[in-house]
């Protein structure tokens, strides 16, 4: 007996050790991480640690023979909460709100009932084990099953194993340390160095927690990765898109080229006649709504897949591949013909046009410059001089 003793002793000892590194790992990574499911479990293994302390102090003989009242208490209300803490990180990882489940003031009257129960009952340590194991089985063993059923992820599947392992071994402990109840002797002698099988449990869990973790923290990078790439998105249309327009603007014209190097294209320059006498006589608000007008029928005459840009000033240019140059005619007539009709206070407007073909390999500097000298002996042919304002 006395060998058990000393064995349980020392099975203690071991498992405050374990609880010991792994709060204090936990600790250390709660400062360095966001995760709230990392603070909660951080807290969580504290709360184990004391559990077990007021335990330990008990088994070596600090405080008399017989596990007083206080310490019993202080074991059941910090395991309770050992507990309730990790289930409640693991609701946090899972992306669930611990609002809804406990708030701290139900955690606080939940674990300090159970721990005052508890205590009354130190008198009958036998009811005490019996009642702690029985709610910790359960507790543990339900976290497991919701776990397992409702994974995060492949990984965390791992952890819901870890929660039933450790549930599994409270709940065999009730039926061992039933027997004390009616003055009996524990049914298996193994029970009372216990502490072996649960360290390795909560090691367990431990590991399984970061194991899910890991899954999360990928999850989150990912995410901000995400977050990153269509910031940048965002900011190359800020830096691409004419404001004024909301077409694109020259910076943009070099990506679009390169999506159509390989079929060959259309390059479509177009010019607004007499666009500075329009905002000479009607103001620059006109003007304005004049080249948002221009921009919305450009894009209505031409396809979905031509890329339309506003060069500068009253000059549009079109890129549109495998376009041939009967074709960019038939698209202009209808552009041509829309902006004959007038719109509100928008006065209609004539164009000219310059058309040039970019073939594969051909030096697309040599067909824009093509495509802009045909455009304004378009517009000499008509007797419009170049505009020399927008």
């Amino acid at each position: 007996m006395e060998t058990l003793a000393v064995l349980g002793r020392w099975s203690i000892g071991v498992q405050l050790a374990v609880v010991s590194v792994i709060a204090i790992f936990f600790l250390f990574l709660s400062r360095t991480s966001k995760l709230e499911e990392v603070r909660l479990w951080a807290a969580a293994w504290i709360a184990d640690a004391v559990a077990l302390l007021s335990v330990f102090v008990y088994a070596i003989g600090f405080v008399g023979g017989t596990m007083p009242p206080v310490a019993t208490g202080v074991y059941a209300a910090a395991k309770t909460l050992f507990v309730l803490l990790l289930v409640a990180g693991t609701r946090h990882h899972f992306r669930s709100s611990v609002e809804d489940w406990l708030r701290p003031k139900q955690v606080a009257l939940i674990v300090g009932v159970w721990g005052l129960t508890m205590g009354v009952l130190a008198s009958q340590l036998a009811y005490a084990q019996v009642a702690q194991s029985l709610l910790v089985g359960v507790l543990m063993t339900t976290a497991g099953v919701w776990v397992l059923r409702k994974p995060r992820g492949e990984r965390s599947r791992w952890l819901g194993v870890a929660f039933l392992v450790e549930g599994l071994v409270f709940l065999q402990y009730v039926p061992s340390l039933a027997p004390q109840i009616w003055g009996a002797p524990v049914l298996f002698n193994y029970v009372r160095y216990s502490s072996f099988f649960d360290a390795v449990a909560e090691l367990l869990i431990a590991l399984a927690s970061l194991v899910a973790l890991q899954d999360r923290i990928v999850e989150e990078l990912r995410y901000a990765n995400e977050e990153l790439v269509a910031s940048q998105e965002r900011l190359r249309q800020l830096v691409d898109l004419d404001p004024l327009t909301s077409l694109m603007n020259r910076r943009g014209f070099r990506r679009e080229l390169a999506r159509v190097e390989t079929a060959g294209a259309a390059i479509i320059f177009l010019d607004i006649n007499n666009y500075k006498s329009i905002n000479d006589r009607l103001g620059h608000s006109v003007g304005d709504a004049c080249l948002r007008r221009f921009a919305r029928v450009l894009t209505q005459c031409f396809r979905a897949e031509d890329a339309h840009f506003r060069w500068g000033g009253d000059e549009f240019l079109v890129l549109a591949p495998g376009l041939d140059i009967d074709g960019s005619g038939r698209r202009v007539a209808q552009l041509c013909s829309q902006l004959a009709q007038p719109e509100g206070d928008i006065p209609t407007c004539g164009i000219a046009v310059g058309v040039a073909l970019l073939a594969t390999g051909d030096d697309a500097t040599a067909a824009l410059h093509e495509a802009d000298a045909r455009m304004y002996i378009d517009k000499r042919r008509m007797g419009v001089a170049p505009a020399t304002s927008s």
